[in-house]
């Protein structure tokens, strides 16, 4: 995909091959949180996007509200 707007103002934001730029205050919100990775997925209904994670991939030893019962 290519940007046709100014990129002024916005922090450069590279993962998996992959730039983006994005606020600068957001990105530091973000790198606060966790590690930042962007890629990009197809899904097997044919749908495909960008997919963006802040840190961790799991809750680790956590149990995630989805997760109790």
């Amino acid at each position: 995909m290519t940007l046709y707007e100014s990129t002024e103002g916005l922090e450069k934001l590279e993962s998996n091959g992959i730039t983006a730029y994005i606020d600068p205050k957001l990105l530091e919100y973000l790198q606060n949180v966790g590690d930042i990775n962007v890629d990009f997925i197809s899904t097997p209904d044919g749908r495909s996007g960008y997919a963006v994670q802040v840190g961790e991939k799991n809750c680790g030893d956590c149990q995630c509200p989805s997760d109790q019962q």
